[in-house]
C-alpha cells in the first residue's frame, strides 16, 4: 500500500480542470505541497486551489503555456516548493475534428502542447527529479492507437507523446528518474467536447461496451497517477498504463 507519509512536492501542469484538478485534490489530501500550473482560466485555477487548501494542501498557482513556458514553470515550481519530487502533465488543447480537416495550426498546437511541452518540462525537471529520486507522468489517451473520429489532431500527438515517454525513460534512467504515462479511455467530464453530437454518441457507446459499464472519472485516473508515482512503483519506467475499465480488451 502507498505510505501515508508520502507527500511529494509536485508540479501539475493543467491542474485546474479534469484529471489535473483531481490529481491536485488527491495530493492535497496527502498534505503534499503542489504547484498548480494553468494557462488561462484564473477563476477555475483559484477555485481548485481553494478546495485543495481546504483539504490540507499547500498550493502555489503558476500561470503559463506549457508549449512555450515549460522550463519557466518547472523552475518557478522548484523554487516555490524547495525542489520537485513529481511532475504531472495533464494539459491538452481542445481541438476536435477529423484528421482530413485538421489545419496546420491545429496540428502544430497539438504537437507543441502534447509532445514538445512535455519533453521540455521533463528535461527542465531532470536535475530536480534526479536529486529527489522522483518521476514524471504524462497523460496520453487510447486515441493514440485506436481511431476516434473527433481526435484527428490529438490522436497522432498522443502517439508521439507515448514514444517520447519511452525515449525519456531510457535516457533519464541513469539519473534515477522514472518517466511514465497513463492512457485513459473517455472521461465522464468531457463537457467541453461532449456538446458535439458525434462525440456524445461516441461516449455513450463507449460506456456501454466497457466491461465495467461506465466511463472513467477524473479521480479514477488521478488515483492511478499517484499509484504509479509512489515508491511502490519505484522500478517501473517507460510504461504507458491503460486505465480504461477493460475497454481495450474488446477493441
Amino acid at each position: 500500500m502507498m505510505s501515508t507519509a508520502w507527500a511529494p512536492r509536485t508540479l501539475v501542469v493543467g491542474g485546474s480542470r479534469g484529471i489535473g484538478r483531481a490529481t491536485v485534490l488527491r495530493l492535497a489530501r496527502l498534505g503534499a505541497p503542489v504547484a498548480l500550473a494553468f494557462q488561462g482560466n484564473v477563476d477555475r485555477a483559484e477555485e481548485t486551489a481553494k478546495e485543495a487548501a481546504g483539504a490540507g494542501g499547500h498550493i502555489t498557482l503558476l500561470r503559463g503555456d506549457i508549449a512555450s513556458d515549460a522550463s519557466r514553470l518547472v523552475d518557478d515550481a522548484a523554487a516555490a516548493l524547495g525542489g520537485l519530487d513529481l511532475l504531472v502533465v495533464t494539459a491538452v488543447p481542445v481541438i476536435t475534428g477529423r484528421i482530413a480537416s485538421v489545419t496546420h495550426e491545429q496540428f502544430q498546437r497539438a504537437m507543441d502542447v502534447v509532445v514538445w511541452g512535455v519533453q521540455q518540462a521533463v528535461v527542465a525537471a531532470r536535475p530536480h527529479l534526479a536529486a529527489s529520486g522522483g518521476s514524471a507522468i504524462a497523460v496520453s489517451s487510447l486515441g493514440s492507437w485506436q481511431y476516434a473520429g473527433y481526435y484527428g489532431a490529438l490522436g497522432p500527438a498522443k502517439a508521439a507523446l507515448e514514444s517520447t515517454i519511452r525515449y525519456l525513460a531510457a535516457e533519464l534512467g541513469r539519473d534515477g528518474v522514472r518517466v511514465n504515462g497513463v492512457s485513459p479511455c473517455l472521461i465522464d467530464d468531457l463537457q467541453h467536447v461532449a456538446e458535439a453530437p458525434e462525440v456524445a454518441a461516441f461516449m455513450e457507446a463507449t460506456a456501454k461496451r466497457t466491461p465495467l459499464r461506465r466511463l472513467a472519472t477524473p479521480d479514477d485516473i488521478a488515483g492511478t497517477i499517484l499509484a504509479l508515482a509512489s515508491p511502490d512503483c519505484a522500478f517501473v519506467t517507460g510504461e504507458v498504463l491503460k486505465v480504461d475499465g477493460g475497454y481495450s480488451l474488446l477493441a
